[in-house]
């Protein structure tokens, strides 16, 4: 009961920490994705133009070496959170054998897995936990970089989307090339107009210095946002992990006090019976 005990503390304690960190990841996440969601509606614009100037991001590709970005945890003690994203990360790996696939790990989980498996990796980032902009485009630039050098044909993220009370959800995302940016521009551009009317704009200093510095921005916020999603969803299950460990051990404790109870009354019946009827025997 005292071993049990002392988990439960601290299990409680690092439920808090959790909890605490949770609401920080939370934050951050809600108030960036409204910036992240204009600057990806404004390239997906500038990409499905007319006009748009031509990029070697949208070139289509012979795809004959593939990437995934998996992000995981940078510890465990989350229930399924990092296990789920492995196994989606293994399967990817066994679907896509045929294009020479590579790894980019993203935390210590993952680099650790993959490099006791001796998966071939691209690239690699040991730790997720300090999620700021020079991490995010510090990933950006040496993934544009490999795509660019022909190391690789496509770039694919892994995480887990949050949602609430749940441990997350893991999907793959794309991320390069970038043609399903100018298909999805495309299909807004020719929504976006009213009654046939033609949208003019005028671009400053001019519409190529524009489109790549808009490209570059939201390449770097949709790396910063996936790892913000993924540390939100990370917190929220180790957070229900804890919790629920917390009240497994609170139950434990209960069945064992009812346990010693159940045994010291009987000690007690049994001792008084030896009395009485010892008591009998002497009359």
């Amino acid at each position: 009961m005292k071993a049990i005990h002392n988990i439960h503390e601290i299990t409680k304690a690092m439920g808090m920490i959790a909890s605490f960190r949770f609401k920080r990841a939370e934050n951050r996440f809600t108030r960036s994705r409204n910036y992240f969601l204009e600057i990806e509606k404004l390239a997906a614009n500038l990409a499905g133009a007319e006009t748009a100037p031509l990029h070697e991001l949208f070139e289509p590709r012979k795809i004959k070496k593939k990437a995934l970005v998996v992000m995981t945890g940078d510890k465990g003690l989350c229930g399924a959170y990092n296990s789920n994203l492995l196994k989606m990360a293994s399967v990817w790996l066994k679907d896509n054998a045929a294009t020479s696939p590579m790894i980019v790990p993203v935390a210590k989980v993952g680099n650790d897995f993959f490099r006791r498996k001796h998966i071939p990796t691209l690239l690699g980032y040991p730790e997720k936990a300090m999620v700021d902009l020079a991490l995010a485009k510090k990933i950006t630039q040496e993934l544009k970089t490999a795509f660019l050098s022909g190391q690789t044909d496509s770039v694919e993220i892994l995480y887990a989307a949050y949602r609430a009370g749940t441990t997350g959800r893991p999907q793959i995302i794309p991320f390069l090339g970038l043609s399903y940016l100018a298909q999805q521009g495309m299909g807004t551009v020719r929504r976006a107009p009213a009654q046939n009317e033609s949208v003019d704009h005028i671009y400053e200093p001019d519409l190529n210095t524009v489109f790549v510095s808009i490209l570059e921005r939201y390449l770097e916020g949709k790396i910063y946002m996936t790892l913000l999603d993924s540390l939100t969803s990370e917190s929220s299950a180790r957070m229900l992990a804890m919790t629920q460990a917390t009240d497994n051990a609170e139950e434990v404790l209960d069945n064992l006090k009812l346990l010693r109870n159940k045994t010291r009354q009987a000690t007690i019946t049994r001792e008084l019976s030896e009395i009485v009827a010892g008591a009998s025997v002497n009359e």
